[in-house]
This record gives structure tokens, sequence and C-alpha cells, in this order.
């Protein structure tokens, strides 16, 4: 088994093409353990358990298990310590230990392609705080429906953070939906509509989107939950904060390739971008072309 990825709080593996591993306890962690693919022969307290794709099963802490699986299967494994009750409040709660369910319904096809999603994210050569944030919330939000066996509601689960309202379209047609966006929901564009917290937030985005920002100062210029933000403002904007951010870095890269002589790595900084290749790749999907491909055509 490899270790995938690390978060605050979590962890995320997957095993494949044959694996064992040795009875062992977790003091203060839960793990859910989810067959992908083929058979995983699970033994929790003593008990046997024949999994099957789509049928998982959760340990709480101090619960010894372990498990095996065959060359030609494969397992998702999910360790949280504090439960995402729901994954509609902030999961950081302090106090006696979550009761859940031993056995677990999923859709295999469905975590198999959010933990690529979340795997491209983490592994990316140098992932923004933002982004990891975002990464943690989606895997909290997946575990927190699943455990209460709420149906899937594809806006709240964040499968990357990619494009978002890009895509191959063109930086113009970006900027042209965020400037839209933000001037219907200014104060002298015809707002009243729109929340007004959510209203601050684009305007603290749209004024300082080239530092580093994050989910928490976010959900409190929004007076909500980090949950609560994030399906409120992906409503809003159809776009998670960092695919927003995301946008509007691209769309001033534009202008500056256009009307500056500065260089791509000068450009890159200074918009916040940690390092050239990130810059590269952003701006390649959104424009579909790359930085200095760009500047040619002009």
């Amino acid at each position: 088994m490899e270790l995938n990825m690390m978060l605050n709080g979590l962890e995320l593996w997957k095993a494949s093409g044959g694996f064992a591993n040795e009875p062992h306890v977790h003091d203060d962690w839960y793990q859910v353990t989810l067959p992908v693919r083929g058979q995983c022969h699970l033994v929790q307290e003593q008990h046997a358990y024949p999994l099957e794709a789509g049928l998982g099963i959760i340990a709480h802490p101090r619960m010894e298990h372990f498990f095996e699986i065959d060359s030609d299967s494969a397992v998702i494994v999910i360790k949280f310590r504090n439960p995402p009750v729901g994954g509609l409040e902030d999961s950081g709660r302090q106090g006696a230990q979550t009761e859940f369910r031993t056995t677990q319904s999923f859709d295999p096809a469905e975590i198999s392609r959010l933990f690529r999603g979340w795997n491209a994210i983490l592994l990316d050569d140098a992932p923004e705080p933002l982004q990891i944030q975002e990464a943690e919330l989606a895997v909290e939000t997946y575990l927190g429906r699943m455990l209460t066996g709420e149906p899937s509601r594809s806006n709240l689960t964040l499968e990357t953070s990619g494009t978002g309202m890009a895509g191959s379209v063109g930086a113009g047609l970006v900027y042209g939906q965020l400037q839209n966006l933000y001037q219907q929901t200014s104060s002298h564009g015809g707002g009243a509509f729109i929340d007004p917290h959510l209203r601050r937030v684009l305007e603290y985005i749209h004024s300082d989107y080239t530092s580093p920002m994050d989910i928490e100062s976010m959900a409190a210029v929004a007076h909500q939950s980090r949950y609560h933000f994030m399906r409120s403002f992906k409503a809003l904007t159809g776009s998670t904060p960092y695919q927003y951010v995301l946008n509007l870095r691209v769309e001033e890269a534009t202008r500056r390739l256009r009307h500056t002589t500065d260089s791509v790595t000068t450009i890159s900084f200074g918009l916040g971008f940690s390092n050239v290749s990130q810059f590269y790749r952003a701006f390649q999907r959104v424009t579909g072309v790359t930085p200095m491909e760009y500047r040619n055509q002009m």
C-alpha cells in the first residue's frame, strides 16, 4: 500500500495488485475501507467480512483490523480523526466517539473518480493552501454524506481544482463572465438580491487575488461555516473559490502579456503563482494556449 495523500486530520490511501497487512489498531483514527474493484477479505474484531466493490466497512478507533486483496483487486482507504457529521457543518468537534454503522454502501465509480481528482491536486508541484483546503473539505463532504446515507450532491463535491468557468473557451470570455458577475453583485449593479456577505467576499477576492487566500477567512467574511460557504459560493459563481481566483489571475496575466514586456517569470510570481510551471499549466487550462503562444498571437 502506498500513501497517496496526507491532509490535516485526513489520510487517503490506495492499494491494488495484491496487498495484505498485519492486525493493527488506530488509537484516534476512524478508517473507512472501500473496495473499488474485486474482493477485499477484511477481519475486524475477529469477525470476517468478505467485501466486494460497493460495500465498505468502517473501523472505529481502537478496533483491531486487517485486510487482504488479490492481484486483480483494489481498495481506497480514508482515515479521519473528526467525524464529518453529514458533511454539512464543520467537523472539528471534540468529545465522545461517534458511532457509525459498520458496513457502508458507496458508488465505486464515484469514489474512484473523486480520488483521482484529489490525487491530481495534492500531487501537484506546489499546491496552494487554498487548493489543499478545498480538497480537504471535498473529502470531508464525501465522507459526511456517505456515512449518513445522504444522496449524492455533485455541487457539494469538489472533483478537481481546475478551470471552473474557463475550460478552453479563452480568457476574454472568462473575464467577461467574472466582470458581469462582479458588477451584478456590486452595490451599484443590481446586487440587492445577492447576500451582502457574499458580495463582500467577492469584493475581498477582487481586491487582493494575487495574495494567498484561505477558506476560513472567506467564510468568516461571509458569516458562514466552511461547508455552507463553499456551497453558497459555488451556487453564486459556478466555481469554487480557488477556481475563481485562478481565473482572475489568468485574466490579469493576459493583460500583462498584451500590454507589457514583463517576462513570463515576472508575471507568474507577480500574480501569486508559486512557480512558473504552475502558471503555465493554469494558463493553458484556461486559455487553451501557453503564455508565450498567447503573447506571440498579439
